[in-house]
């Protein structure tokens, strides 16, 4: 049985056996030796010594308890030795030809079938499904998590797959020599180097990510200035959000976070699939040498603070040693204090999507609502700083955390915090600025001269002319004609439909109407001018009035709820009809307390406005409209009601009598009873007889 002892190699804790840790001592002293004389000697060596922790930590990662001598043989077999490259003869070339060949036949095990597929157990962060799928693929299994990544948060049906896979496939642990695996690119990068990474990758020129990724985005602002130079000034949305090229920027910042950067030689290898061994990894780094050292300087700071960090893990693992109930007891806490702190920030992002959704669902009515370019800035920057920029951030940190990312951005949390702050701020003074917007209601009167009808009978219907809608779909949804808010006439319009009619008493034996427009605005003059704009334009044809569907406000007026009551006085013993075509209008309510101090003539008289039938001919009474078809249906229903008393009562008499009749019966049988059993010759005078019979009968029949 072999000693097992712990070495810090790399910034890595790697349990070694001790005859293994030998022959590593002896290979990296060879290194050493080798390497002397050659240019960046201590960044080829740290490279070569970061490539065989690696490979140690996947031996380890894959079960088992320590490194021992056939594993780092195993390595060093692949790495090459140094002696292997002191002769340069047709020999070796052949030898590394050879070996080259057995490695490349051994790194490239997935040319043989690929069979079932499975989950993978070696290579799992939530059940091993991406780790399958990029083993059954041939491809980096950082490809796939990406692209699950991308199909959950951009329409969630990635999650509903993953799901699906996690629960029909079979685990199994499965070997893989893939070499090849995703970085950015920092050699060829123009921004983050994803493009040129993904052209590493996939083998291909870098100019085509690079074309895919812009010309989508380049045509769109194209597309955008040539629409406002002829139309609508408002390019953001159309460039960023609505737009193919808008997905394609997003996804490439969320990949930009994700992949890591090819720093070292052995990644730069990796990237292009190529072998690492002690030759390849001296040629990149000599390629590479100019400007290395500041990245090697970099690099070993990392290596310091993974080892304090590890370190600092092993004093921990020493100290909660002592303690194991405790130890138990805190991740129990912890677990528990993370599920709830979870729910939480998964019903807040909820909220985030539902929010965002809703505010971009939204612009559609944003330039009837918001005034001026300050009002538009703010809106902007509380979409863009409150909602977009916060839930980018939550889903690069979930996709970093699902891919094990440990690269860190110095300023990218801060950056974030800032522009959350700055959209709370903006979204708070848009609030205010809003409020202050629809803080005061008021109203203006216009008489209406109609032309007095010479039947004495005045009809109140819309016009049936058609209206050619420019957008019916509001806030996410598609409307019916007859149940959306408003109408959209065109670009710079829409017609509302807040109209109510009100019938109330004349004072004098003519008709007369009259118009109240009501608007809020900040104060009580603005409020007044934005009504006061209101068009609302009345026909009459003899008899018939016709009120139009709507009235129509633009960009220039803006809503600010505005509102009209059409007001019918009726004199004493006339009539008017309501055409059923008035239920399209939406009615709004009118607060009789809120209406104090406007000194209106109508605002006295207009508490006693009628209720009435549509489609019928009503008659102002002296003290409601009086629909005469009901005083005929009301007779009808009395006489009805009257004979079906009548029919009630005649029933009422057939059944006494009924019960009369059968109490007679009753009586006649039991007396025959009694004769016939001899009843009264038990008692010695007829006295007592008729006593018992009347007893008897009385109790037997008594109700």
């Amino acid at each position: 049985m072999k000693k097992v002892i712990n070495i810090n190699f790399q910034g890595r804790v790697v349990p070694i056996e001790e005859t293994a840790y030998e022959i590593l001592k002896q290979y990296t002293e060879s290194l050493n030796r080798f390497f002397a004389n050659e240019e960046g000697k201590e960044e080829i060596i740290n490279d070569i010594e970061g490539r065989i922790a690696e490979l140690f930590a996947e031996t380890l990662k894959k079960g088992s308890t320590c490194i021992c001598d056939d594993d780092v043989e195993r390595v060093i077999n692949s790495m090459g030795r140094p002696e292997d490259f002191e002769t340069e003869d047709p020999h070796y070339n052949q030898s590394q030809n050879n070996s080259s060949t057995q490695t490349e036949s051994n790194s490239t095990t997935f040319a043989a079938p690929r069979g079932r597929l499975y989950r993978d157990e070696n290579d799992k962060i939530l059940g091993g499904v991406c780790g399958g799928l990029a083993n059954y693929l041939r491809v980096d299994a950082s490809v796939v998590r990406i692209v699950f990544a991308i199909l959950t948060f951009g329409g969630g049906t990635g999650f509903f797959i993953y799901l699906l896979l996690w629960i029909f496939l079979p685990s199994k642990n499965l070997k893989t020599n893939l070499t090849k695996r995703l970085y950015r690119n920092p050699d060829e990068k123009v921004i983050g180097g994803v493009s040129s990474g993904l052209a590493a990758y996939f083998n291909i020129a870098v100019w085509i990510p690079r074309l895919i990724f812009a010309f989508p985005l380049v045509l769109g602002i194209g597309n955008s200035i040539f629409h406002n130079l002829f139309w609508d000034f408002d390019p953001f949305p159309s460039v960023f959000f609505g737009s193919f090229g808008g997905s394609l920027t997003l996804i490439y910042l969320v990949l930009w976070a994700v992949i890591p950067e090819a720093n070292t030689a052995s990644e730069k290898l990796e990237m292009r699939g190529e072998k690492i061994d002690l030759k390849t990894i001296k040629t990149t780094i000599q390629d590479d040498l100019v400007g290395f050292k500041e990245r090697a300087d970099k690099y070993g700071k990392e290596i310091t603070e993974k080892v304090n960090k590890w370190g600092d893990e092993v004093n921990a693992t020493a100290s909660r040693s002592g303690n194991r109930i405790g130890h138990a007891i805190g991740i129990f806490f912890k677990a528990f204090f993370l599920f709830i702190a979870g729910m939480i920030a998964f019903a807040l992002l909820m909220t985030l999507i539902g929010t965002l959704i809703g505010g971009v669902n939204f612009f559609p009515f944003k330039n009837f609502f918001l005034d001026g370019f300050w009002e538009n800035t703010l809106a902007w920057a509380t979409i863009i700083g409150f909602l977009i920029v916060p839930l980018v951030g939550f889903m690069i940190w979930i996709v970093r955390r699902f891919m094990k990312v440990k690269t860190k951005f110095r300023y990218f949390g801060a950056t974030i915090g800032v522009i959350w702050t700055i959209g709370l701020f903006s979204c708070l003074t848009l609030v205010g600025i809003v409020l202050t917007n629809f803080k005061t209601k008021s109203a203006i009167e216009e008489t209406i001269s109609i032309q007095q009808p010479s039947n004495g009978k005045l009809l109140l219907t819309i016009q049936k002319d058609p209206i050619s809608f420019y957008e019916d779909h509001w806030f996410g949804m598609n409307w019916d004609r007859n149940d959306a808010p408003f109408y959209g006439l065109n670009e710079d319009s829409i017609m509302l439909r807040t109209i109510r009619v009100s019938v109330i008493q004349s004072k004098d034996e003519n008709y007369h109407m009259k118009l109240v427009k009501f608007s809020r605005g900040k104060d009580r003059d603005k409020a007044r001018s934005v009504a006061s704009n209101i068009q609302f334009n009345i026909n009459q044809t003899d008899s018939v009035i016709i009120l139009p569907k709507g009235f129509v406000i633009t960009k220039n007026d803006k809503f600010r709820n505005q509102q009209v009551l059409v007001i019918i006085e009726v004199p004493v013993g006339k009539k008017i009809q309501l055409d059923n075509s008035l239920d399209d209008y939406e009615w709004f309510d009118l607060n009789y307390n809120r209406r104090k101090g406007w000194n209106a003539d109508w605002d006295s008289n207009l508490s006693n406005s009628y209720s009435w039938d549509d489609d019928v001919e009503l008659i102002m009474g002296e003290k409601e409209l009086i629909n005469p078809n009901k005083k005929k249906e009301l007779s009808e229903d009395i006489e009805d009601l009257k004979k079906e008393l009548q029919e009630i009562e005649n029933k009422k008499k057939k059944l006494d009598k009924k019960k009369i009749e059968l109490l007679k019966d009753s009586i006649s049988n039991s007396v025959a009873l009694i004769h016939n059993e001899n009843i009264v010759d038990n008692y010695s005078s007829s006295k007592q007889s008729n006593v018992y019979v009347s007893s008897f009968l009385l109790d037997k029949f008594s109700f």
